[in-house]
């Protein structure tokens, strides 16, 4: 569902299928009363990237919704991932019923004709979390999602999204004169790319960084997979967001029962009030800052850059119901009040790596805990379902900034040393943030895990999860012991 602006994001080839059984005590397909029951309906979801962190939430909550009679099988078929134009093949996909349900950006929908989710991308407008949440959680959405239907699908909800922000390779991108004439990357979006048309830059379709002054990306993105020396990102300024559509072919979705559509409905609003990942832009900011300068665009520059953008206003509000939804937009937007979200390295510190505090954290820590543990650590279910060396003993090295983790023994299921990972760390305050570096699978040295609390008390460390940020359970079961320092 996220949009992707750049290779080299987490995207592993995944395939997330729930095989949850139908309530019961009784053997094979009977109920308690001993008649049968009836074989549950399962509908495929097509996925554009590894990232499942709305597909997730909305599988369960059908699952749990329906009591198992409804199932979403998840599906990221490796053609497309690191594949800049997926998203439009995936629409095309749902369509045809090659898969029954899917998730992907709201942009991508005008490359398929459908311009009723343009204003979500009105250029500027949208410029804070709690703003996007209050426009999914209105009337707005289901407004947007009937332009679904005449394409042969049906909207079943929206999920929120990261933000879209400047990014400069080869200038600081903070008035509109820094794009005149700047090779901005960008993804295959009609409004994105009219916006940069209108600043005077030249929009490119490219999944890498060769060649280009700037790009849209998220803050997660700058941080954890481009990383360019000298590059700056614009902490005062949002494009866009880039929430999620879930949607389903029409015919299928017509073949489901009242109760059924509802359950999908549901769903879909539980996963969007759960706790899906909005960009923890914090800790990320927090850990870019260590590297890449975050800058601020003054008044002057803002004004100028809504200014540049309002050819595209009138092109979008040519539309009648895309005019009345901005004018929605910008009547919540006044009504909250209140400053769009910046982000800025002012309140950062950088070099904390050195504390005899931190030094606690050195040495080599050991724990031992069984898959039951696990779970009732609340581990995510694709943390279950995809991984056989999720518990057992674990071995945790961390020294000078570098940590090594290892299955060490303890699963019957898995021969010693099977999982190993490695990275960097980096240390703010009583938050920690891994970054991995290894190549066990593709998109593996770019994930980041985190942020987690850390304590230390003599010789027992403990990790807490920070955020809603999906994150590696692993660290948080149970204690962890020191063996050597």
């Amino acid at each position: 569902m996220n949009a992707r602006t750049l290779p080299g994001r987490v995207y592993v080839v995944l395939a997330a299928a729930l095989a949850v059984t139908a309530a019961g005590c009784g053997q094979g397909n009977m109920d308690k009363a001993g008649g049968a029951v009836a074989k549950p309906i399962v509908l495929t979801l097509a996925n554009d990237s590894s990232d499942i962190s709305g597909a997730q939430p909305f599988a369960t909550a059908v699952r749990e919704l329906s009591h198992g009679t409804l199932q979403i099988k998840i599906e990221v078929p490796s053609a497309r991932l690191r594949d800049l134009n997926s998203e439009t093949p995936l629409i095309r996909d749902v369509q045809a019923g090659r898969a029954q349900v899917g998730i992907t950006g709201t942009q991508a929908f005008d490359t398929v004709g459908v311009s009723g989710l343009q204003a979500l991308q009105a250029p500027f407008l949208i410029n804070s979390y709690a703003l996007q949440r209050n426009v999914l959680d209105s009337d707005l959405s289901q407004h947007m999602l009937a332009a679904l239907k005449p394409t042969g699908l049906v909207g079943v909800g929206l999920l929120p999204g990261v933000f879209a922000r400047p990014y400069g390779i080869t200038r600081p991108l903070l008035a509109a004169s820094a794009y005149r004439g700047a090779k901005i990357g960008t993804l295959p979006a009609l409004v994105d790319g009219e916006t940069f048309r209108a600043l005077g830059a030249v929009p490119v379709l490219s999944g890498g960084i060769a060649g280009l002054d700037g790009m849209e990306t998220d803050v997660e993105s700058a941080d954890t997979a481009l990383n360019v020396p000298g590059a700056t990102l614009t902490g005062n300024v949002i494009f866009w967001p880039w929430p999620g559509v879930i949607f389903i072919n029409r015919h299928k979705f017509e073949s489901l029962t009242a109760g059924q559509r509802n359950e999908l409905s549901r769903a879909a609003i539980q996963a969007r009030q759960g706790r899906v990942y909005l960009g923890n832009d914090t800790a990320f900011v927090r850990d870019l800052c260590r590297r890449n300068k975050v800058v601020t665009a003054s008044p002057a520059d803002l004004a100028g850059l809504r200014a540049a953008v309002q050819p595209v206003y009138r092109a979008l509000e040519a539309n009648p119901s895309t005019k009345a939804f901005i004018a929605q937009i910008t009547s919540l937007r006044r009504a909250m009040g209140g400053a769009p979200d910046s982000l800025t390295c002012a309140s950062t510190p950088n070099n904390v790596q050195g504390t005899t505090t931190v030094s606690s954290l050195e040495g080599t820590w050991q724990v031992t805990y069984t898959e039951q543990e696990f779970i009732a650590a609340g581990a995510d279910p694709t943390e279950i379902y995809l991984s056989e060396g999720n518990w057992g003993h674990f071995s945790l090295r961390l020294s000078r900034g570098h940590w090594w983790l290892r299955l060490i023994g303890g699963n019957p299921r898995v021969a010693p040393n099977y999982r190993s990972a490695y990275g960097t760390y980096a240390v703010t305050g009583d938050k920690i943030l891994f970054h991995r570096h290894d190549h066990a699978y593709l998109g593996s040295d770019t994930q980041v895990w985190g942020p987690y609390i850390w304590s230390v008390y003599r010789d027992t460390l403990t990790f807490r999860k920070a955020g809603a940020a999906p994150m590696p359970t692993d660290l948080v079961v149970k204690p962890w012991l020191k063996i050597t320092t």
